[in-house]
């Protein structure tokens, strides 16, 4: 994992084991055969690569809608216990990353991030090294958590309804617990930063009292600081084009739509009689 291409190559493989995780809850042979997958690279794999896949698998849970996150960690227990059956100690996989493993984790992050807004619990992390782009990553993710509940949510009920594009009320709940305090105090930031056209009143007073509900304190959620990161997230998030009005753009636009139509449609009046006039021109000289 020493050079570039070795470390492509690792994360190739990394990505496809974290892509198939999504299935192991479905029945018990998915189960056995996500189990075997990861099984067979560690019996297979130098003990670096397989302490980069266990610490990506347990920062970035990779859920299928429905799937509790304490079900997949009580799979990634069973994980563990292969592991040290095979040779490998707790210690080993605990440690700090070497400078060759943080990069193949950060490429790892690279190259999988912006292919899976669902995995929150990136916006918690320190485990990858902190730049732009991780920062525009995490945004994006928090648009997607904030544009499903969108989606699901039911005004007349104050409740988020199950919605294959949305979010349902219990998989919302399990994801904030997922995050760290000052994050879930993220997601209220930003979405009390939405313009009204877009994010409901009713829906904005819903994820405060959800992360009240998490034992966050009311009075926290308007008055803590944010780090330097908490806040260009923030800005990140508000200032996405998803989220901008759109009356005043449409209000201007279609005049000056219209007035070049109408001057491209004289243009070509114009084009098209002159080419008239010369073909008659042609076809008088010829006789």
């Amino acid at each position: 994992m020493d050079t570039r291409k070795k470390r492509a190559l690792l994360v190739e493989k990394l990505s496809r084991l974290h892509s198939s995780m999504a299935s192991f809850n479905r029945s018990d042979e998915s189960y056995d055969q996500c189990l075997k997958r990861l099984t067979v690279f560690a019996e297979n794999s130098d003990t670096e690569s397989v302490k980069v896949l266990y610490r990506i698998l347990y920062a970035l849970p990779n859920l299928e809608k429905g799937t509790k996150r304490e079900t997949y960690f009580s799979f990634l227990e069973r994980f563990n216990s292969e592991l040290i059956e095979l040779g490998f100690f707790n210690e080993e996989l605990d440690e700090d990353l070497t400078p060759n493993e943080q990069e193949a984790v950060d490429l790892f992050v690279n190259e999988n991030i912006g292919k899976n807004l669902r995995l929150v619990e990136y916006l918690n992390s320190t485990f990858f090294t902190e730049s732009q782009k991780t920062s525009l990553g995490k945004s994006r993710i928090l648009i997607d958590l904030i544009k499903r509940c969108k989606t699901s949510y039911n005004p007349d009920t104050d409740q988020l309804n199950e919605d294959d594009f949305g979010i349902s009320h219990e998989d919302f709940d399990d994801a904030l617990k997922s995050l760290e305090e000052s994050k879930r105090i993220l997601v209220y930031r930003a979405a009390r930063g939405i313009d009204d056209q877009y994010m409901d009143r009713g829906l904005l007073s819903f994820i405060r009292s959800s992360i009240v509900n998490t034992q966050v304190d009311d009075s926290e959620l308007d008055s803590r600081l944010m780090s330097d990161e908490e806040k260009v997230i923030e800005k990140l998030v508000v200032g996405d084009k998803l989220f901008q009005p759109t009356h005043s753009q449409q209000t201007f636009s279609r005049p000056s739509r219209s007035v070049e139509t109408s001057f491209e449609g004289i243009f070509w009046a114009f084009a098209l009689l002159a080419f008239a006039v010369a073909i008659m021109f042609l076809i008088n000289n010829t006789k």
